[in-house]
């Protein structure tokens, strides 16, 4: 039997296909209730209770309990201990899954073989692999991680014939996620998701908790949160008095700590003013992705609340206020996630069973990256690969260039998830090490390959010449600190650089040429290691090779001194960039050319064409403008990222300090390459 479980923060849910009705329905456990507490409870005699029983354990104050650990999926640092063992969410959660499948198979009479659970959106990699785990440790295939908005969006909208665009408003226990879904036809296409996986009733909860002790410690001069037992009860029991505050203007609440008992009342309006900022953070998460998805409130047909916390009464009031219109009322607010997860599961069956096929296509909650090098080779940078919000299954291969002198056999590729472009502000997932390429020192190159599979689920891959290559997962040092540090050279290798300098000589350069000399000899000066070859072009109307590629940098400087406008011409209808290229043909290592013009070319065309096939031999361009230069067109005919710069006369020197910095750091790659950072061994 194959099933949709819903693993909730706070309760869990199991159900399946009906084929006989054509429905998912619910598997009721074994107290014949719909919802599991996700509770745990550890007893002194070495007892362990699940559910129901943990929960009543928890209001009674008794035992270790293990609760909302959910929200600690993937976390290394989180554990229960009890009994003299240590429990990881994981292992509770793999704990909980064996409970719920175990009262669904004593109810159904069947054995369960495979599942679909969900997660919240806005899981991370570390949190789903987390939650596959826990699944296998069960005995059961896991079929699909499925995101619980998209789970509830099919169960919403498998049967429905009607187009619309529907953001589904997810409010558990523990977890929010908000997600925008078109279904047309009973198709379910998700168009973006955010979420907040540390927002949940739960926090509802500590409100009406933090309140009443507030009130209790202000009387009586003792807290009773201080006390573990007595805070757990009152966990449990805050979370009825909330129920009551759905139905009712007001609850009273009795404490009874420490030989004292108290009496308070707390009203609905009290607790809607106490949270309106919990409510206030849902809508920050909602109005970004609308924002983010280039879309408004106005583009919103319907709103779907699912989770046992959108029953509040404040949730759907605060929602029309924000939306502008009615929040349509549904069935299995609880429920309609894990029945979305046994109509996936019904989908993956083989078997014909009627039930019309469904397509999903679901998305990723975050971007996908690489550790890399800025431009500058100042500091490292997270170089998305796949966006988020991207449909899953997703790839991306890029290149990774081995320079010339480089004689490596090992790289190692760090991958990270997140939005900003600074490493330590996103999730360090994972390290690989890539072997088994060749390198004879001549230069080469190999692939790397991002995924995310259908899961959300991260992997890594590298190719050379199309083949595979070894990729041997390492743990992620402990201390990752160094990338928020400066690059450093991999292991003092010296590799071979050929620049070539082409100088803009039309007559417009006739003030400005002193500049320029002195700006290009601190240039070579600064590159010049003995294994750096340069070469200077003179062009305007006409061409002229200045001096042909030499290690000797002083050939080059001494050059300098014979610049003069007009040489080539008054104005700039020729193009180095061909010139160069054949100067540099052959040549091992890397390949430049640093164009330096002040003025508008003629025959643009001609020039970009030229760029192109610079390009394809892997030859960089950079292009560097000052006065009159057209900074559309430096766009069109330089070949590296951020390679076009407009700059000023008094800041040419500190724009070709930064160009050698670039250089030197092996920054300055192909527009269709990412240097991927790899620490080298």
């Amino acid at each position: 039997m194959k099933v949709g479980i819903d693993l909730g923060t706070t309760y869990s849910t199991v159900a399946r296909y009906d084929r006989t009705n054509s429905r998912p329905d619910i598997i009721n456990n074994s107290f014949e209730k719909e919802l599991t507490p996700s509770v745990i409870c550890f007893l002194d005699n070495g007892e362990i209770l699940i559910g129901e029983d943990a929960k009543d354990m928890q209001a009674g104050g008794a035992g270790i309990v293990a609760a909302s650990f959910k929200r600690s999926m993937g976390d290394d640092r989180f554990a229960v201990n009890a009994g003299g063992e240590s429990y990881s969410a994981e292992m509770l959660s793999g704990m909980l899954l064996k409970k719920l499948i175990s009262d669904a198979e004593a109810k159904t009479g069947q054995k369960i073989d495979s599942a679909v659970i969900t997660v919240p959106a806005y899981f991370n990699d570390f949190q789903r692999k987390a939650t596959i785990r826990a699944g296998e440790t069960c005995g059961v295939k896991v079929l699909k991680i499925i995101n619980e908005p998209t789970a509830a969006a099919i169960s919403y909208g498998y049967n429905r014939e009607t187009n619309k665009t529907v953001l589904v408003y997810d409010l558990g226990g523990g977890t929010f996620d908000v997600t925008l879904v078109k279904i047309s036809k009973g198709n379910i296409q998700v168009i973006g998701t955010d979420g907040n996986h540390v927002l949940g009733g739960k926090d509802w909860d500590a409100v009406i908790s933090k309140y009443v002790c507030e009130q209790f410690l202000e009387e009586f001069g003792v807290d009773p949160r201080d006390d573990e037992a007595a805070n757990n009860e009152l966990i449990v029991a805050s979370e009825n008095y909330k129920k009551v505050l759905t139905k009712t203007d007001s609850v009273t609440v009795q404490i009874r700590f420490d030989g004292n008992s108290g009496k308070y009342t707390m009203t609905r309006e009290q607790f809607n003013t106490r949270t309106e900022f919990l409510l206030n953070a849902t809508k920050d998460v909602c109005n970004k992705l609308i924002s983010d998805l280039g879309m408004s409130w106005n583009d919103i047909d319907e709103i779907l609340l699912v989770g046992g916390s959108t029953r509040m009464p404040q949730v759907p009031a605060f929602l029309e206020s924000i939306a502008g219109k009615k929040v349509a009322a549904h069935s299995d607010t609880d429920l309609a996630v894990a029945k979305g997860a046994a109509i996936t599961a019904e989908l993956y069956c083989s078997e014909n069973t009627g039930l019309r096929e469904v397509q999903i296509k679901d998305i990723t909650a975050h971007s996908l990256g690489a550790l890399s090098v800025s431009p500058d080779g100042k500091r490292y940078v997270n170089e998305i690969m796949i966006t988020r919000n991207s449909k899953v299954p997703a790839s991306v291969r890029k290149a990774f260039k081995i320079v010339e002198g480089n004689l490596t056999d090992r790289i190692e590729v760090y991958t990270l998830q997140g939005e900003s472009r600074v490493p330590l502000d996103c999730y360090v997932l994972a390290k690989v090490v890539v072997t088994g390429f060749s390198n004879d020192g001549n230069g080469t190159q190999i692939d790397v390959e991002y995924r995310y599979d259908e899961n959300g689920v991260v992997s890594v891959s590298a190719y050379q010449g199309g083949a595979p290559l070894q990729v041997n997962p390492e743990p992620v040092p402990e201390d990752v600190e160094w990338m928020n540090g400066a690059p450093t050279a991999a292991a003092g290798v010296p590799v071979a650089k050929n620049v070539v300098i082409c100088v803009d000589l039309s007559r417009s350069m006739r003030n400005s040429m002193d500049d320029v000399k002195s700006a290009i000899s601190d240039f070579v000066t600064g590159l010049a290691d003995g294994t750096t070859r340069f070469g200077l072009v003179g062009f305007g109307d006409k061409i002229g090779i200045i001096r042909d590629m030499t290690p000797d940098h002083n050939t080059i400087t001494s050059a300098l001194g014979d610049l003069k406008v007009n040489t080539y011409g008054r104005g700039t209808d020729a193009s180095p960039l061909g010139t160069a290229l054949t100067m540099l043909s052959g040549r091992p290592g890397t390949k430049m050319i640093l164009v330096l013009t002040d003025g508008i070319w003629g025959k643009r065309d001609f020039a970009v064409s030229e760029a192109i096939t610079c390009r394809n031999s892997k030859t960089a361009v950079v292009a560097v403008g000052f006065a009159d230069a057209d900074f559309a067109f430096l766009k069109q005919i330089a070949t590296v990222e951020e390679g076009a710069i407009y700059t000023t006369l008094n800041k040419l020197g500190d724009t070709f300090s930064t160009i050698a910095t670039a250089i030197n750091a092996g920054s300055m790659g192909l527009r269709e390459s990412v240097e991927v950072k790899a620490r080298l061994r």
